[in-house]
């Protein structure tokens, strides 16, 4: 069910000043709010923070491959 909110939501051609969509926003707000202590995704995947050659890394969901932060 959430998934068909999601991908209604994704079709507003709504953007941020940065082009974000509303769906995206709402994944970066529910990872700020739930997703540190239960590392799941708005979507229902799981958020992993992997490690890039050279000394980078990133936190992104494995299902709908959204980056929530990369250094």
């Amino acid at each position: 069910m959430i998934r068909l909110l999601l991908n209604l939501l994704e079709k507003i051609p709504y953007r941020t000043c940065f082009g974000l969509s509303i769906t995206d926003v709402l994944k970066v707000k529910y990872y700020n709010r739930h997703g540190k202590q239960h590392i799941k995704c708005l979507c229902g995947g799981t958020i992993t923070t992997v490690g890039i050659h050279p000394d980078g890394w990133e936190t992104s969901c494995c299902s709908c491959d959204f980056v929530y932060d990369e250094d």
